[in-house]
């Protein structure tokens, strides 16, 4: 189906319940026999920034290293804009962070003009300013090179399979600093109950008019991370995320550095230390078919996996998307974990570990516990 051509209605996709299918994504190790808290309180999930750039203390984007609880990304920079008196687009961050946590972030607002502001006045429930430091570059989406996270799961139980949490926990700790995970995008990039969902298929369609930017690009990018993780979920499923095929497109770890497999022998070798990962389409303009030597089980795994899709494909194209490929797999670099008795009933298990930018905890997450909803 090309850009221009307008899509069949798919009766399928009207009746699906977009929920439950994200709750249905493949798991690589089997469902966990354990489950816990998550987020139980903010401070059980911390998110600190990293970033490359250290601001030079001169120029006229003042940059501002901001810790908040329980506030969400585009509502601090918004109030930082009105605070500064400067638009919103003045106001600049390179990634959102968890609403339900303690996260540590960089925002910048460009001020040229004016009397110097007091920023020991500026006040937001929730929000505290770390340090303040001039710089000659507005912060951009997507600079910062990755997110530390120290995660508390709150009072471990475990089913009649795994009669020990701890030992349970172990073991899938370390097949995940092994292997890796799935590189889902997380339940949060969909909306609430995926609402996100059936309003982009709506937007497609014309039946929903979307004039307000941020949302537009919310729905195209639920849409497509779908995509990206029912590929994955493919893959999952027929156990072929550990491994790499004639013709496909592999990542070189930590980069956007993308080749094409000609010798799946000797990469494999090379994807096994975690050095070079499979991947999967985020779909937009600019698709080109596998080369005719490409491996078929790869060509047939993707079309299978996208066959009911068609709808969003087209939607994603007209939108005018470049097509990209993104890892499948999320390396939890650094990951450390130890365990608190609580008291005689609850053990809990703290873990720390770093992900490169746009990956989401929760992908590890949901590979080593069930997520329980009260003690």
């Amino acid at each position: 189906m090309t850009a221009n051509s307008i899509p069949e209605l798919n009766s399928a996709l009207d009746d699906r319940d977009w929920s439950h299918m994200l709750s249905k994504l493949s798991y690589a190790n089997s469902v966990p026999e354990v489950s816990a808290l998550i987020k139980h309180c903010p401070e059980d999930f911390i998110v600190i920034e990293q970033m490359d750039v250290e601001p030079s203390g001169e120029g006229e984007h003042i940059w501002l290293d901001i810790s908040k609880v329980r506030r969400n990304t585009d509502a601090v920079a918004k109030s930082l804009a009105r605070f500064a008196g400067v638009s919103n687009r003045d106001v600049g961050y390179s990634g959102m962070k968890d609403f339900n946590a303690v996260t540590r972030q960089w925002f910048s607002v460009w001020r040229p003009k004016g009397e110097p502001l007091d920023w020991s006045s500026y006040e937001f429930d929730g929000v505290e300013l770390n340090r303040i430091v001039n710089h000659s570059r507005k912060i951009k989406r997507g600079t910062h090179r990755s997110n530390r996270f120290e995660i508390r799961l709150v009072n471990l139980m475990s089913n009649e399979q795994a009669p020990d949490p701890r030992s349970a926990l172990d073991q899938r700790l370390n097949t995940v600093l092994e292997r890796g995970a799935p590189n889902y995008f997380g339940a949060q990039r969909f909306g609430r109950n995926a609402g996100n969902m059936p309003q982009a298929l709506a937007m497609f369609r014309g039946n929903k008019k979307v004039k307000d930017r941020s949302l537009r690009s919310i729905l195209l990018s639920s849409a497509r991370s779908w995509l990206f993780n029912s590929v994955v979920s493919q893959r999952v499923k027929t156990d072929s995320w550990q491994r790499l095929f004639v013709g496909e497109p592999a990542n070189l770890d930590s980069t956007n550095s993308v080749f094409t497999v000609v010798d799946a022998s000797i990469e494999n070798e090379r994807l096994r230390a975690l050095d070079i990962h499979p991947t999967a389409p985020l779909w937009g303009q600019g698709f080109q078919p596998f080369e005719e030597s490409a491996d078929v089980d790869l060509v047939n795994l993707e079309d299978e996996a996208l066959a009911e899709y068609s709808e969003l494909k087209s939607g994603l194209e007209t939108a005018r998307l470049d097509y990209q490929r993104r890892p499948l797999r999320v390396i939890a670099k650094g990951l450390k974990w130890q365990y608190e008795q609580v008291n005689d009933t609850q053990l809990d298990c703290i873990l720390s570990f770093e992900l490169n930018r746009g990956q989401f905890a929760t992908s590890i997450l949901r590979e080593l516990v069930i997520e329980r909803a009260s003690l």
